[in-house]
């Protein structure tokens, strides 16, 4: 029997923030959402109020299963049969993210980086590492975000720092003059619904050094990201102004690329690239994994590995299609008419229905809960 691999409460915490910080560094969304104008700092901040109460059910149940993966999780609480089709759509929501990451990053590297290179060319650079890291599992994924995504929080931070003599803080007056109180929730509930990232934790929460706490965790995660993200999001609209952010494909690239630093270092926008390119492998080796790892248990088979590389190639193959490879797609599969809506039934009712179950059979699931994990607890005290 393999041992299974561990990661630290830092390691998973980088893991969220980096899968999290990957679309508003490619094309943030949330300027699209409504209203739309001056105010959207306002729906940021309101946004991981939703957050908070979208995670709330699954974090529950994270908490309650702890040890126990997330498979077993839906198997303990629905029984056997029915565990099984609980966890097909995450199975399916696992790889539909990574083809329509897969989609947006070849985009996005055909639009601003190499335009005439053929994207099956740039697909094999991509496809290749994430492949590698996948298959060499959950401790290598932990390690690469440990080391990965502090440079790209880094860039944000020295980004906003050589920025601040650009932002014109006008841009956000006046405040609240032209939006209401429904289109700042709506537009947070939106930007609230986005956020996937609950799902690494659910996943890879399995992993977890016993003395982490996942709800310190994930509170970290949270918090940084958020930090993050108003970092990224004010200079964006405060330099650019918010229409023309609004119509950029990808408005913090364009943002960097307004930068210079010391006087004489131009072109900042490379180094948003050598920050953006690893998180976004990253983000897809995530997603990958966790389809690969979540399928092998719904199949009952031994390893995840036998999966890797079969769903990476079809993702890549499938994000080909003429039909899937064009940017009128792209901008549908990012827009608030399709990414909030494939997102929040696997991140909130799923998880809410589970949870009301698991309030229902409490005594029962518990005890198989106790059942499941009191022998590594009396193994541990017996060594």
């Amino acid at each position: 029997m393999s041992k299974k691999p561990v990661i630290t409460s830092l390691q998973l915490l980088m893991m969220a923030v980096g899968s999290a910080l990957v679309f508003p560094y490619t094309f943030m969304p949330i300027l699209d959402s409504q209203p739309g104008n001056q105010d959207v700092w306002i729906v940021l901040f309101l946004g991981f109020v939703y957050v908070l109460i979208i995670n709330a059910p699954m974090l529950y149940l994270m908490n309650k299963f702890r040890g126990i993966s997330i498979n077993d999780t839906f198997d303990i609480t629905f029984g056997k049969a029915l565990g099984k089709i609980a966890i097909i759509p995450f199975v399916l929501f696992f790889l539909y993210c990574y083809i329509a990451c897969i989609v947006i990053i070849a985009m996005f590297i055909n639009i601003y980086l190499f335009p005439d290179t053929p994207t099956w060319g740039l697909l094999i650079y991509v496809v290749v590492p994430v492949i590698y890291a996948s298959y060499k599992g959950a401790g290598t994924i932990g390690r690469l975000a440990f080391f990965l995504v502090p440079f790209t929080i880094i860039t944000i931070v020295l980004f906003f720092i050589f920025g601040f003599k650009l932002m014109d803080f006008n841009v956000l007056q006046p405040i609240l003059a032209d939006s209401t109180f429904l289109q700042l929730n709506w537009g947070a509930f939106l930007t609230a619904a986005r956020y996937s990232e609950i799902l690494i934790f659910f996943v890879f929460s399995y992993y977890l050094t016993e003395k982490s706490s996942i709800n310190k965790t994930y509170a970290s995660a949270l918090t940084v990201f958020a930090v993050c993200f108003f970092l990224m999001l004010l200079p964006t609209i405060l330099v650019l102004g918010v229409e023309y952010a609004k119509h950029s494909w990808n408005p913090y690239y364009s943002f960097t690329s307004q930068i210079e630093a010391l006087g004489f270092l131009e072109r900042m926008q490379s180094i948003n690239i050598l920050a953006w390119f690893p998180i976004s492998l990253l983000k897809l080796t995530m997603y990958n994994y966790m389809a690969s790892t979540v399928f092998a248990d719904l199949v009952k088979v031994k390893s995840h590995r036998y999966f890797v590389a079969p769903l990476a190639i079809v993702g890549a193959i499938i994000s080909l299609l003429p039909i899937i490879n064009n940017e009128n797609t792209v901008s549908l599969l990012q827009s608030d008419q399709v990414f909030p809506w494939v997102i929040f039934p696997v991140t909130f009712i799923i998880p809410l229905i589970s949870l009301i179950v698991y309030l229902i059979r409490r005594k029962k699931i518990n005890t198989i809960i106790k059942q499941r994990t009191e022998p590594k607890e009396l193994t541990s005290n017996n060594n």
